[in-house]
């Protein structure tokens, strides 16, 4: 977990170093845990060493060494700068390591938070001041008095490159010890709170407030105990200053009906006269006979002063002096507490927080979304808990607990319930939880606990810092994160105005702009929906921030715009007058709305429909959208599963309501919550038949028609439909008859694919097929005894599918990445001849790395020294020798040829350097891999090779082959482009090698298709703590079989940075260390495989 920073700095020793050295120089004051005391210059809060020169002269500290480690004293250098007689200096310990004397100046370490030595050393290496270690809380410093310069305290307020105070504190405080701690109680008890420090108070409150002198002593133990008969306090507040609660708005405050159920919540701390106040300790108290029973929701607990939320003057939750609830920004952000208690009475945390009201218009119905706001300042950066069991995410620096925005008292879950529809679907969405929340010990009700969209949650999410990245909205207006990156946007807008996406080349530059799946999953959503506050608002779209598209990157690194679902509470039948097409429930064309030209300013404004209305000129993405749009409605969006989803929500929600709908007056009652949703189910029920009409009239299509899928041995494979995974006997779904459909067999380890039988007898993993009625097809699978391939042999490529090719290997591929179904290998010895073994893969041992290729180790397709190959990007491989004891190679392929003949081979050589060594490259083939390999013959009986040239960069298209008969229908055939010496050295005074290419490798078939697509599905429970970590953190894997498990962890590039574990191991529960320290910060990722899953765990590390 991220803990608030504590940096252990004390004055243990103070050495006496007259004898040696003037003891001019000071380390004067130390600030370990800056969370908001003082921002160096690029707005950071980092921590900081205060030196003071007490001399008369000026100090020249050209080669002082300043360090955290007394075996390294010159782990910073001071470059040229004078400190000036009885002058200060502030140096930041950032690790940001800037040394320009006109400016800041940053160390390159930062202060441990486990505590370590300070050393100042002169430049002849003598010691001029060091100090030790004791704890210190955030935003206060350790320092020197003034004028007792050998009397040190602690100071809070500090004074970072000024004098000390002559007075500060000898102590600091503790939080109080409690003999309870917070949770449900089925029975009174007493509580305890002690301290250790004598001579010192403990304050306490009970109505939310922060203790101070004026509160109450502790002086013996507390009785906790039901609160049942004590009248409501801040509930009787008015909210808003609507006095009507009638139609048609229904957003009048109203007063609980009757008592409403109360906690107890204590606020204590620590005070002595010689220490500044010490930390506040928060806790709350459900007591009642049922204890954990009494909610079937998790419980978050909100304390702060009742000022912050009710006052008229600064109070955010009322309209008050300034409107105060519509007010934003960091002024008008609260301070306060928040604790979450699990339903079975676990707390899951508790932190200092802040809170601001959330929302627009919304905020001014009674009950309101509040933004909950980490902040170093208060405690912890982040919120380190798994808020969202479903989301494998424990860290959140903002989230909301929401009040269902324009459903606030309707259904209370509309917009979650819409949003957890998209799970599936590639946008991304905000989780969901309803919780039962608390202020200051009074109910105050079901509140979806929520997501928050900023640049945290894309941190968070994706690993991307703010500046990296953009954050639009609606019609391209900044939101969060970088403001350059609007003008790439914008440019694609323009592309899009002035080229016509009806022709395919101008949709492919689209698609490297954007991410076309997620815009498309985004329109689907919201046309569904019936969102009419929308796509003139609450569009949200973000990029990260490159030059180019590239679409290796990992993680939302290529550079392609994504879009985000928020606010889809006008959806699915809200039935308010303000609410566009109200009235018209599921039959309301929402797809003619998302496309129309001429819409209002809002909510469809032509801006708002301007890009999909081109890209639907494109026929293939309009037959996409069509398939996509038929996808979900099969499966996600189908009418008996949104009705489950909602079903499933009400239900959880059920046994709470009474007593919400008693303590907001909305809904008026059980009954007509019951209704509300009745709106939805209905409307999901009569939804999809109404898309169908509407893609049928937009699109001048003739009729559906129902697609059965067939499957006999689902436990051998699955059939994918278009976008989405079918399983069991037996699958259906409705489609279009006009519009092709793609089907693709997806065998499952240790089986095969044999054919389809029905409407197609194709051997084709992947067919396209077009009804023109009702259809049936099986998928055929069988045991499969196949090669599964080796590090030395690849997989086999089902020539089934279609022609093989290889164009393309982009130089910034990871130590052993290789093409899909090839391997590149070499040998162990210099200048392998034709006959010579290959013996290993293409690797390079790390001390084989050339000096100048320092800054590529793990990255061996970008070498400019020493034998390699280099990945030419669209040119393919280049091969070259140096005479290494380690020399290639062969660039090796392997297809599956079963019901193929008459195979063709097609491909190009290169000499990108001729040198004096004469190489070549020859094609070969072998049908076992314990054969022997041999050579592919042209038409005259010569072998198919590509010899060297004397010309730079000359190429060679080689002649079109057919391969003998006997590389017909196997299950495994390898093709072998063997790069060799051929024995020829033009210069015996030279003994430099020939740098070959290999490009344009087709093998082919009559049968043509596409390549092949695997999936992974994961079961295996992989958790990591803490997460973010700045050293080292636990990955915490959880089986429920015995299984052979590889964990290993990746950097963001994909790069392999260790192995945790490759072993057997039993069922339950084991812990491996990953130790990040020597790592830059970033996002890593960890891959666990077993036999059977494949799961990949986000780890941020933070320094």
């Amino acid at each position: 977990m991220i803990k608030a920073k504590i940096l252990f700095i004390a004055f243990l020793l103070v050495l006496s170093l007259a004898s040696a050295f003037p003891q001019n120089l000071l380390i004067n004051e130390i600030m370990s845990s800056n969370s908001s005391t003082i921002a160096d210059e690029d707005g950071d809060n980092s921590d900081w060493i205060e030196l003071h020169n007490i001399s008369n002269e000026t100090i020249h500290l050209g080669g002082y060494g300043l360090s955290d480690d007394i075996d390294q004293p010159f782990r910073w250098i001071f470059p040229q700068k004078n400190i000036e007689p009885n002058g200060y200096l502030l140096i930041w310990t950032s690790g940001k390591n800037r040394i320009n004397s006109q400016q800041p100046l940053h160390t390159n370490f930062s202060i441990s938070s486990e505590g370590e030595k300070i050393i100042l050393t002169n430049p002849d290496g003598q010691l001029v001041d060091m100090i030790d270690s004791i704890a210190i809380q955030s935003d206060i410093s350790y320092g020197r008095l003034l004028n007792q310069t050998e009397e040190w305290r602690f100071f809070s307020p500090s004074s970072p490159g000024t004098a000390n105070n002559e007075t500060g504190y000898l102590l600091l405080l503790h939080a109080p010890t409690t003999s309870h701690t917070s949770g449900f109680y089925s029975q009174p008890f007493q509580l305890s709170i002690s301290t250790n420090t004598p001579d010192a108070i403990i304050v306490f409150t009970t109505d939310g407030s922060i203790p101070d002198l004026n509160s109450n002593i502790y002086s013996s133990p507390i009785i906790i105990q039901s609160r049942v008969g004590e009248a409501n306090t801040i509930s009787m507040i008015p909210t808003n200053n609507n006095p009507d609660p009638g139609p048609p708005y229904y957003e009048g405050w109203q007063p609980p009906l009757g008592e409403v159920f109360k906690i107890n919540v204590i606020r204590a701390r620590v005070l002595h006269q010689d220490a500044p106040p010490g930390p506040v300790s928060s806790l709350s108290f459900l007591v009642d006979t049922e204890a954990n029973q009494r909610y079937s929701l998790p419980v978050f607990s909100l304390t702060t002063n009742n000022d912050n939320l009710f006052d008229d003057e600064i109070g955010i939750y009322v309209h008050g002096n300034y409107t105060n609830y519509f007010q934003d920004g960091i002024e008008w952000e609260r301070t306060a507490n928040l604790s979450m208690i699990e339903t079975d009475g676990s707390v899951a945390f508790t932190e200092n927080i802040g809170i601001q009201t959330h929302g627009n218009t919304s905020r001014s119905r009674p009950r309101k979304s509040l933004r909950v706001i980490a902040r170093a300042e208060y405690g912890n950066s982040w919120i380190n808990y798994q808020l969202f069991p479903d989301k494998n995410t424990d860290i959140f620096k903002r989230f909301i607990l929401r009040n269902s925005g324009n459903d606030w008292d309707m259904s209370i879950f509309r917009d979650a319930m819409l949003q957890s529809l998209a799970r599936n679907l590639d946008v991304d969405h905000q989780f969901y939880r309803p919780a039962i929340l608390f202020i200051n010990g009074e109910y105050w009700g079901i509140h979806n606990v929520r997501e928050r969209y900023d640049e945290h949650y894309i941190f968070a999410e994706y690993g991307i810092e703010e500046m990296e990245m953009t954050i639009l909205e609606n019609n391209s207006q900044h939101k969060f994160g970088n403001p350059s990156g609007t003008a790439h946007y914008n440019s694609m807008r323009s592309f899009v105005s002035t080229n016509n996406l009806a022709v395919d080349a101008n949709f492919e530059t689209l698609s490297t702009r954007m991410d076309i799946e997620s815009f498309t999953d985004f329109q689907l959503a919201h046309i569904l929906a019936m969102n009419t506050d929308w796509p003139g608002n609450n569009t949200l779209f973000w990029r990260y921030l490159r030059n180019n598209y590239d679409p290796n990157a990992l993680n939302g690194r290529d550079g392609l715009w994504r879009w985000m679902l928020l606010d889809m509470d006008f959806g699915f039948g809200l039935n308010f007058n303000y609410v566009p097409g109200a009235g018209t429930g599921a039959s309301h064309n929402t797809l003619a709305f998302a496309l129309a030209n001429n819409g209002p300013g809002w909510p469809n404004p032509p801006w708002s429909t301007f890009l999909l209305r081109n890209m639907v000129k494109n026929e293939n993405y309009k037959q996409h959208f069509i398939n996509r749009f038929c996808d979900l409605l099969n499966t996600d969006f189908k009418e008996s599963k949104v009705v489950a989803v909602i079903d499933s929500i009400k239900n959880m929600l059920q046994p709470e309501m009474l007593e919400h709908i008693n303590r907001w007056r909305r809904p008026i009652s059980l009954n007509e919550w019951t209704s509300n949703i009745q709106v939805m189910r209905s409307f999901a029920q009569q939804r999809p038949s109404f898309i169908r009409q509407f893609i049928k009239s937009q699109f001048n299509l003739d009729s559906t028609a129902l697609l059965t899928i067939q499957n006999n041995t689902p436990e051998m494979g699955t059939v994918q439909v278009n976008t989405i995974e079918t399983g069991g006997l037996s699958w259906q779904g409705i489609y279009f008859t006009q519009i092709p459909i793609e089907l693709e067999a997806h065998p499952k380890h240790g089986f095969r694919f044999v054919s389809w039988s029905g409407y197609s007898n194709s051997q084709s993993e992947k067919i396209d097929i077009t009804m023109s009625s009702n259809t049936i097809i099986r998928a055929i699978f069988e045991v499969s005894n196949d090669f599964p391939g080796d590090s030395m042999n690849p997989q086999a490529y089902r020539l089934a599918n279609g022609p093989y090719s290889f164009t393309c290997w982009d130089e910034n591929n990871p130590e052993g990445q290789f093409p899909p179904h090839m391997i590149f290998q070499q040998s162990s010895k210099d200048d392998p001849s034709l006959s010579d073994q290959m013996t290993n893969p293409y690797h390079i041992p790390q001390g084989e790395y050339h000096a100048d290729d320092a800054g590529s180790i793990g990255f061996p397709y970008r070498l400019t020294r020493r034998t390699r190959i280099n990945g030419l990007g669209n040119e393919g491989i280049s091969l070259i020798n140096t005479g290494r004891g380690r020399d290639l190679g062969a660039a090796v392929l392997a297809v599956d040829t079963r019901a193929m003949d008459n195979i063709t081979v097609s491909w190009k050589g290169g000499t990108i350097i001729p040198n004096s060594r004469a190489y070549a490259i020859r094609l070969q083939y072998r049908t076992d891999i314990e054969d022997d390999f041999t050579d592919v013959m042209d038409e005259n009986g010569d072998p198919v090779e590509y010899y060297r040239r004397d010309q730079v960069y000359h190429q060679q298209v080689l002649p079109l082959v057919t391969l003998p008969e006997d590389a017909n229908n196997q299950a495994y055939l390898q093709l072998r482009w063997k790069y060799y010496y051929t024995g020829q050295q033009i210069d015996l005074n030279d003994g430099s090698r020939d740098m070959l290419m290999v490009d344009n490798i087709v093998v082919s078939t009559v049968t043509m298709d596409v390549p092949e697509r695997n999936k992974n599905t994961s079961s295996v429970n992989v958790s990591s703590y803490p997460n973010p970590f700045s050293e080292k953190t636990e990955i915490i894997i959880s089986l429920s079989e015995n299984a052979t498990v590889i964990a290993e962890v990746f950097n963001q590039f994909g790069v392999q940075i260790g192995t945790l574990v490759n072993e057997n191991l039993m069922t339950g529960t084991h812990i491996f260390t990953f130790d990040g320290s020597h790592l830059p910060a970033g996002n890593y990722f960890c891959v666990v495989r077993t036999a059977k899953n494949v799961v990949t765990r986000k780890i941020l590390l933070l320094k």
